[in-house]
């Protein structure tokens, strides 16, 4: 019987080291490498991402908040998944917003002649003498980059309606 217990005991032994060493194996509390920020409809915004925005940007513009800086990245995210619909596949995003952009609101905007002019009537004094042929290019961008700008607004509101975003603040929001 002495044999049947010292097997016993080896085996009692073996099993709780092993117990022992799956035990420590396992870590002892889990880390949370990145959290999830945002939802847009299926693509997530993670803190990583906003952190990274937030600091390029804060150094720009110091009196930008992190809910500025996340409210931008919805809107790109919404203006990129509708861009993917005309411009499937995998693309450099910024290269894919700007054909968007040119497609769906700056191929519709035409800033007429007399609106060119008129801006140069009512801000002759900026120009400093310069001739109204000399002013005409850089006041049409000007006109025509207010209005991109307008009817973007526009697009992300109307993208951002039909949307599904959800936002996950951290406890006690965004620092």
């Amino acid at each position: 019987m002495g044999s049947c217990t010292s097997a016993l005991d080896r085996h009692s032994s073996f099993f709780l080291i092993l117990v022992f060493l799956l035990a420590a194996a396992a870590p002892l509390r889990a880390e949370v490498i990145d959290r999830t920020v945002a939802f847009v409809n299926d693509d997530a915004i993670l803190l990583s991402d906003l952190d990274n925005a937030y600091q390029k940007t804060h150094a720009i513009d110091p009196s930008i908040t992190k809910d500025d800086v996340l409210q931008t990245l919805i809107n790109r995210k919404v203006l990129l998944q509708d861009a993917q619909k005309f411009f499937p596949g995998p693309q450099d995003e910024d290269l894919l917003l700007k054909e968007y952009i040119d497609l769906k609101v700056r191929a519709y905007i035409r800033v007429p002649e007399q609106e060119v002019r008129a801006y140069y009537d009512r801000n002759k004094a900026k120009f400093d003498g310069l001739p109204y042929e000399k002013a005409r290019d850089q006041i049409e961008t000007l006109l025509e980059e207010r209005e991109v700008n307008r009817k973007l607004a526009s697009q992300i509101a109307d993208l951002r309606a039909r949307a599904w975003i959800k936002v996950f603040p951290p406890p006690g929001g965004f620092k």
